[in-house]
């Protein structure tokens, strides 16, 4: 059942968890079915993680680490053009929204799922939103937008509204709709 390196039971469970806790939920997803949905022992969890919430933690890492990939790495690889590299960051949603691995925001869920006031994960959620928003506000900056923060605020509203219809409708092209949104909002804000 295990596998000779442990490196790859370690990332079959990640990778198991994070498509499981976001398809069916986190409290909904017991550790023995995690376990065999990754074809681990026990010990690969308890030995790697140490804990159901801490591989959560793991999961949590693993799905901002794509996000911070895109901005560290895709957005700058597709162009200089901060501008430019706003519209791709929605060419990027539609790939994931299309790639099988999209099960919807695993920070938005896991707060849906926790309790809202006083939960750990709601601090973690934010903390990842708050980062998303700044990385997001200082390119609306760097394209001498006049008031960034707003505008970074109305862009983040727009992926998170692509997200929760791609979620939804299961329909890849909501990233399209929202960027064809995007297009006006970068307009009227040059405009001011």
């Amino acid at each position: 059942m295990e596998s000779t390196h442990p490196t790859d039971a370690k990332e079959r469970l990640l990778e198991s968890a994070r498509r499981l806790f976001c398809r069916e939920g986190i409290h909904a997803t017991g550790v023995s079915r995690l376990l065999g949905e990754a074809k681990v022992a026990r010990r690969t969890l308890y030995e790697s993680y140490g804990s159901k919430e801490n591989l959560l933690r793991a999961v949590f890492d693993r799905e901002a680490a794509m996000w911070f990939g895109w901005f560290d790495h895709s957005l700058p690889q597709h162009t200089d053009d901060p501008e430019q590299r706003l519209i791709f960051l929605f060419d990027l949603l539609e790939e994931w929204f299309a790639s099988g691995r999209f099960f919807g925001c695993l920070f938005t869920n896991a707060v849906a799922e926790h309790d809202k006031s006083s939960s750990w994960v709601r601090d973690l959620a934010q903390a990842h939103f708050d980062r998303v928003h700044a990385r997001i506000e200082a390119l609306a900056a760097a394209c001498g937008l006049r008031d960034p923060d707003w505008v970074a605020q109305q862009i983040s509203l727009l992926i998170d509204g692509a997200i929760a219809t791609a979620m939804v409708t299961r329909n890849a092209q909501s990233a399209q709709v929202a960027r064809s949104i995007l297009l006006t909002l970068l307009r009227e804000a040059k405009a001011v």
